[in-house]
């Protein structure tokens, strides 16, 4: 069975991984405007961002948390916040007692919902694949080739080191 810390340090792979390939890229990549589910890569990143607080605040017991939009100017701004957004997260995981605790919550649209901690840490996870999912798309329809961002790969890459 994947814990709960196993399961979001895939999510921190994902994101770095991602972050770590824009950075070798021409620097216009992540804030070049193109016809796509986003208008930029920066506003998947701070999408992103915002989602990943949201549920945190919601894990934490939060029924209808609010999170001021962050503006990541740049591919390292938005390492650097991802980075700290995730070791608050991380912190929060390892210590919860019981991931099977039900939060009641509202959503974005006002849809009241109960999930068990353990849920919203796997929408979490999931959510950021589907946007890695975008971004590799839209490097592909600005002539850039994408990098693996599988749950394999990850594991692959964990029996190498």
């Amino acid at each position: 069975m994947i814990s709960l810390q196993d399961w979001f340090s895939y999510h921190i792979w994902g994101t770095t991984r991602q972050l770590t390939h824009l950075s070798e890229l021409p620097e216009n990549v992540y804030t070049k405007e193109i016809q796509s589910v986003f208008p930029t890569i920066q506003a998947v990143f701070e999408h992103v961002w915002l989602v990943d607080s949201l549920w945190l605040k919601r894990m934490q017991g939060e029924e209808k948390p609010e999170v001021e939009l962050k503006t990541l100017l740049t591919v390292e701004t938005a390492h650097k916040e991802f980075m700290v957004l995730h070791q608050q997260m991380m912190t929060y995981i390892t210590n919860v007692e019981d991931p099977s605790l039900i939060r009641s919550f509202q959503t974005m649209k006002g849809i009241h919902m109960e999930n068990s901690i353990e849920e919203m840490l796997y929408t979490v996870v999931n959510h950021g694949s589907y946007h890695r999912g975008n971004v590799t798309a839209m490097h592909r329809q600005m002539g850039y080739s994408g990098k693996p961002y599988d749950y394999i790969y990850y594991l692959e890459e964990l029996k190498q080191s």
